[in-house]
């Protein structure tokens, strides 16, 4: 018999063939074979159950995975269509599909759409999407603000400013701004944009300072906070000092923005948002400071209103988020590559619990039990307040400071700024890593360097002595005289 079993394969049809088609042989017991016959067919029903399950596991790690959708405005689209499709044809658009015009964001020919009772806004989404007269199709997605804890302080209790050890921080664990202050207290020629809840107009610690805004959430031009977030923050950033009342801010010149982009519940749409910006930046702001978080970034009209801020020369600072590890890389739009994203220290210049981490952060800056101004009241207390919130307003006043001393400074100068005179390794060493790492950015934020550290300046390229070799090198060829001397020592056999 010849035994041609050279593969596995060869060799198993070869024994399937004897099985089932050679007689027994003589003096075998029948049953011999029936065994043989019964292991085969179990090994190839297992042969056929594991292909199955082979089959369905690829099936199952093939298959798409469907993300659940970011918290959104149930009934609403945003739209931009193509830049051929007239008036006419949008009209017509909206009225076979039964969407209603709620605004158009002009800036960016973006139209709010409020859909038909009863149909899903990610389906409709996904039909405008598919229409090829559609630029782009998003949901109205929702972000909102920063926490909020409220406690009465003083000033002294300020220990971002000037921690002497207060409260059990850690001595000079803050951004120096006594220091800083000798070199520039603000400048009323520069514009700081909150877009946030609203502002507390009528707050001892802000008057003189306010300029007239909008509210994009109940549109009109009425900026009046309704949470007390918006009020804190601004504080934070711009409260009056130096007048025996309450607490000191950031920047004591600056004129403040106030842009309404969060209700009564510090809660906001993406349209509010686009909005915001681009009314901020058409403005004039010199800075935008957007103490705001969970706004999903993987969508272009957000981008594409950061874009429009950052054209029209403002400065763009953003929270990274109070989600924690990974959080800055998420949450929006500090996730943006578009603005300075700020995470949050302690008194003790530990990275606070709630601080987002990411590749996207930049710096951080204290943000853990941050006095600033009691929100509604004119009597002289104060409050606490917690967040990745209250470290963006500080980032935003020392960009204004800058702004006061260098007024021609750009966003990237002034990141250039911030990362390069921020002070590293203030954090626990797991963490706070030299040089830029995911917990603390390039480090905590110290307003006097930053001062000190003024624009950024170029620094001369200094020709090698290979460079002026391959410079000479190639005006002599330029000029013939290599190629001459070249055929001259062919020439003489050299």
């Amino acid at each position: 018999m010849t035994r041609a079993v050279k593969s596995p394969a060869k060799f198993f049809h070869f024994r399937r063939r004897n099985i089932y088609n050679s007689p027994p042989s003589a003096g075998s017991e029948p049953r011999t074979t029936d065994r043989g016959v019964y292991t085969v067919k179990r090994r190839l029903r297992a042969a056929r159950t594991m292909r199955a399950i082979i089959v369905l596991v690829g099936f199952l790690c093939l298959a798409p995975t469907v993300a659940a959708e970011p918290r959104h405005v149930s009934g609403e689209i945003l739209v931009r269509y193509r830049p051929d499709v007239g008036e006419a044809e949008i009209a017509a658009i909206h009225a076979s599909s039964g969407a209603r015009v709620l605004e158009v964001i002009e800036k960016l020919g973006i139209y709010r759409l409020a859909l038909p009772v009863g149909r899903s806004a990610t389906r409709m989404r996904d039909e405008f999407s598919d229409d090829p007269r559609c630029e782009h199709v998003e949901l109205n997605y929702i972000g909102e603000g920063g926490d909020l804890i409220p406690n009465d302080t003083s000033f002294g209790d300020q220990w971002h400013l000037n921690n002497t050890g207060q409260g059990g921080g850690t001595l000079d664990a803050d951004i120096d701004a006594v220091e800083a202050w000798d070199i520039t207290t603000g400048s009323d020629s520069v514009v700081v944009a909150v877009l946030d809840s609203g502002i507390d107009s009528d707050h001892p610690e802000l008057l003189g300072r306010i300029l007239p805004g909008f509210d994009f959430v109940n549109e009109d031009s009425d900026p009046e906070a309704d949470h007390a977030h918006g009020a804190v923050v601004t504080g934070i950033l711009a409260a009056n000092a130096d007048n025996s009342f309450a607490v000191a801010g950031i920047d004591h010149s600056a004129k403040i923005l106030p842009v309404k982009v969060l209700g009564s519940a510090n809660l906001g749409t993406l349209a509010d948002l686009i909005e915001g910006l681009t009314y901020a930046a058409d403005q004039g702001a010199d800075v935008i400071s957007m103490s705001l978080i969970n706004y999903p970034v993987a969508f272009s009209f957000l981008e594409d209103a950061l874009q429009y801020a950052r054209d029209s020369g403002a400065i763009l600072i953003a929270c990274a988020g109070n989600d924690g590890i990974g959080d800055a890389d998420v949450s929006g739009p500090g996730a943006s590559p578009l603005t300075i994203s700020v995470g949050a220290t302690t008194r003790n210049d530990a990275r606070a619990s709630f601080s987002g981490t990411g590749s996207a952060l930049d710096v951080v800056a204290p943000g853990s039990s941050i006095t600033t101004i009691a929100y509604n009241t004119a009597v002289d207390t104060s409050s606490v307040f917690s967040g990745c919130s209250a470290a963006t307003p500080i980032v935003a006043g020392i960009t204004s400071l800058l702004l006061a001393e260098y007024p021609s400074l750009t966003h990237d100068e002034v990141r250039s700024i911030l990362t390069q005179s921020a002070e590293d390794l203030v954090g626990p060493p797991n963490e706070d890593t030299p040089g830029r790492d995911d917990f603390f950015g390039h480090g905590r934020v110290n307003l006097h360097s930053a001062l000190l550290a003024g624009p950024p300046t170029a620094v001369p390229v200094m020709p090698t002595p290979a460079l002026w070799l391959l410079l000479a090198l190639l005006l002599l060829a330029g000029s013939g005289v290599l190629k001459a001397a070249v055929t001259k020592l062919r020439g003489t056999g050299h």
